[in-house]
């Protein structure tokens, strides 16, 4: 053994989470899975991502993001490359032992996937602003399911990556394959009332256990991070079930008033001609018949004004003050026209 506790000649092996977010807005993909780090004893470094699931904004919609087919997508089947171009990490020091380099690569890949969260938070907070968009109801290219679907996306995203995360913290980024005693005595150190032989990690256990150190809290953080994305994402969902029921609610309420208004608008003329007879009334050529047919025109100026005073309410009030004065105006010349033109009968 050397004086970093590895063997001469055997490569050293450690395994770092893998959350990568790379591509312009609206073409972003997202790839979780896990990185091997092989050091051997001459410092080569080999790196092999291991992607376990992929997602790729569909049509460019932004924060819209569908499942990658991993087998029939070529950029992705070659994953170790690409990893080495959208994460690179400190070049190691020339008399650094493989241990050393193997740690320092991997706390610099784990930092790396951690970064990455932010890329999460930031997709998921133009969720959030398009949902608020789409409660308040002026964004008409905004679609309140597709919004609950993409958050539903990313909360799926988010929790197979904390899962990879915790997995790898739990292992202790692997180091166990190639220093075992390494990694009993880090475990130690993280829970000490575990039953092992083996003493608490230090500082001198091993040259590169304070580098170890840095990259399983960096594992941590990662969790952390991601599970507390996952519980905004669900509190998002929930917020968006809510908002989906009040605005059913606000048509239902609207439908209602139409109904009332309709009623009167068209109720009332139609009592009033019941109660006096079409003959009684029309044509309109003398003034009592023109006091009788009054009630008609003022049943419909009372539909007017409350449709009038309904559309005063709602954020798009001149959609309902126009349509609600266009109809009247036309109601009130049609029957005019028809009362006028209506031919004399003599009963």
């Amino acid at each position: 053994m050397d004086a970093s506790g590895s063997a001469a000649g055997v490569s050293v092996v450690r395994v770092a989470p893998l959350l990568a977010v790379f591509g312009a807005e609206g073409n972003r993909t997202i790839i979780i899975g896990r990185t091997l780090v092989v050091v051997d004893a001459q410092n080569t470094i080999s790196l092999e991502a291991s992607v376990a699931a992929a997602w790729k904004e569909e049509d460019g919609t932004r924060g819209s993001f569908d499942v990658v087919d991993l087998s029939r997508d070529d950029k992705l089947s070659n994953a170790s490359a690409l990893i080495s171009s959208i994460m690179p990490f400190r070049k190691p020091l020339a008399e650094a032992s493989s241990e050393d380099v193997a740690a320092g690569i991997a706390k610099d890949l784990c930092e790396k996937s951690r970064e990455s969260v932010a890329d999460i938070r930031d997709i998921r907070y133009f969720l959030e602003h398009e949902l608020a968009r789409s409660s308040a109801g002026d964004a008409s290219d905004v679609d309140h399911t597709t919004i609950v679907a993409s958050l539903l996306q990313l909360n799926i995203i988010c929790g197979r990556t904390a899962d990879e995360a915790r997995e790898t913290e739990r292992e202790g980024l692997w180091v166990y394959i190639t220093d075992p005693e390494a990694y009993h005595s880090y475990r130690v150190l993280q829970e000490p009332k575990i039953i092992s032989c083996a003493e608490a990690a230090t500082a001198t256990t091993r040259t590169w256990m304070r580098m170890h150190d840095a990259a399983m809290r960096q594992c941590g953080a990662m969790r952390s991070l991601l599970e507390s994305e996952s519980i905004a994402i669900r509190s998002l969902i929930s917020s968006a079930t809510s908002i989906s029921s009040s605005k059913e609610a606000d048509a239902q309420s609207r439908f209602n008033v139409l109904a009332a208004i309709a009623s009167i608008g068209l109720g009332l003329p139609a009592l009033v001609l019941a109660l006096y007879g079409a003959n009684a009334l029309v044509p309109i050529t003398t003034m009592p018949r023109l006091a009788a047919f009054a009630p008609v025109i003022v049943a419909l100026l009372v539909a007017a004004g409350l449709a009038i005073h309904q559309g005063i309410r709602t954020k798009r009030g001149n959609i309902w003050i126009f349509s609600a004065a266009g109809i009247v105006v036309f109601l009130i010349v049609l029957l005019v026209a028809a009362g006028l033109l209506a031919p004399e009968t003599n009963l």
